[in-house]
């Protein structure tokens, strides 16, 4: 038989006497409603206690359900060498966790309790340094130029924290543009999705992203990993400089991680399309945040799109004010403060946020999440794509 128990994404696990295939299935089913409902999950396996288990059918029949085989992050079991073995079946079982072997008890769930430790929105250097070297966790360098396209990544090789991988805006976090849909279209989810794999990350990998400009590009893959369903992701607060200023070394050294498998569950919800915007915005339905500096916005010294002025009906939030003068985030109750104004009574459910095209705008949501104010979406075309069409209204005053 089996006893099981779960806190928030750690289950455990444990067997008593002998462990039956209808034992297996009930361990199962509460595993599979955890990821389903939660994310990655943990696991402790206690089998000190198992005397025999009689799973003899065919593997078919016991494997875990594959859907969700990459959504584990680790895996800690409690055995004597009796057992071992049976636990190097757990490993094919769930593919991609990180499973070890303990005899000690204490020691296991010191060992888990670091994967419940899980950063979703900032990150400080002091925190990033200590989990640095864990085999789960994955840094990206999202450093960019708009006028310079290439200098992020020349920047990258010569200098960034020790493990990142590069991470190119128009390359990796973007679609070709073309068709009206804007300077940075959001990429195809599978693509994306094969390219984090690529890079190291798996359904139960901590994320970390960065850059040299205050978050501006490293939002932008902050975003895109929710967006996937991947909630593990955090921006470190105040970038490459707050690691240097921190004592962090740099290096030049290329990063290799191994390779891992990434199954994307796309949240929809998360964005709108120009239909909705114009729909909307007629209605009196949303609060558009335009994220672009004020000039942008009034349409002067426009310097990215053919078309100055922002779309009807929309309010200047420059996503620069969402930082302190050091580059580090304002405080939650700050920002909360801020955003309750522009959102003048509204929930965050009735935010739309765009930019120029769809990166800066994620500044902005990341500060809603910061605030507490989840629930906002994104208008990924944001003014590229809403000016490439001459019959929709532009205005050059406003709130």
């Amino acid at each position: 038989m089996i006893v099981t128990d779960h806190k928030d994404n750690l289950v455990t696990v444990t067997v008593y006497g002998e462990l039956t295939l209808s034992d297996y299935k009930e361990f199962e089913a509460l595993v599979n409603d955890k990821v389903k409902s939660g994310g990655t999950v943990n696991l402790l396996c206690d089998l000190r206690q198992m005397a025999a288990f009689t799973l003899d059918v065919a593997w078919e029949d016991i494997k875990f359900e594959r859907a969700h085989s990459h959504d584990f992050g680790k895996i800690a079991v409690l055995t004597d060498s009796q057992w071992v073995t049976w636990s190097a079946w757990l490993s094919q079982a769930f593919v991609d966790a990180d499973l070890r072997v303990f005899r000690d008890e204490q020691e296991a769930r010191d060992w888990l309790s670091s994967a419940l430790e899980r950063f979703t929105t900032l990150i400080d250097a002091a925190d990033l340094a200590r989990h640095l070297q864990d085999a789960d966790w994955r840094v990206f360098d999202c450093s960019f130029d708009l006028a310079h396209p290439h200098a992020g990544e020349l920047a990258y090789r010569e200098a960034h924290i020790p493990g990142a991988v590069y991470a190119h805006l128009e390359r990796d976090l973007a679609a070709p543009a073309g068709g009206g849909r804007g300077r940075h279209p959001l990429p195809d989810p599978a693509r994306l999705a094969a390219w984090l794999g690529e890079a190291g990350v798996g359904n139960g990998t901590q994320v970390v992203v960065y850059d040299d400009a205050g978050g501006t590009y490293a939002g932008r893959m902050w975003w895109l990993l929710r967006w996937l369903g991947h909630d593990a992701v955090a921006l470190l607060d105040g970038g490459v400089g707050a690691w240097e200023a921190a004592g962090g070394a740099l290096t030049d050294a290329p990063s290799r991680p191994p390779r891992a498998v990434f199954t994307p569950h796309v949240r929809t919800d998360m964005t709108v399309d120009v239909g909705f915007v114009q729909t909307r915005l007629a209605e009196g339905g949303i609060r558009l945040l335009d994220a672009r500096n004020a000039q942008r916005f009034r349409g002067e010294n426009e310097t990215q799109d053919p078309v100055g002025g922002h779309i009807p009906g929309a309010i200047n939030r420059f996503f620069k004010d969402n930082l302190l003068p050091d580059g580090r985030f304002k405080s939650a109750a700050a920002l909360r403060t801020e955003y309750a104004a522009l959102l003048d009574g509204r929930g965050a459910a009735q935010v739309v946020n765009s930019c120029g095209s769809g990166v800066t705008a994620c500044h902005n949501l990341l500060a809603m999440e910061i605030a507490g104010l989840p629930g906002s979406r994104l208008y990924p075309g944001s003014w590229s794509e809403w000016c490439a069409d001459p019959a929709r209204p532009i205005a050059t005053t406003g709130p």
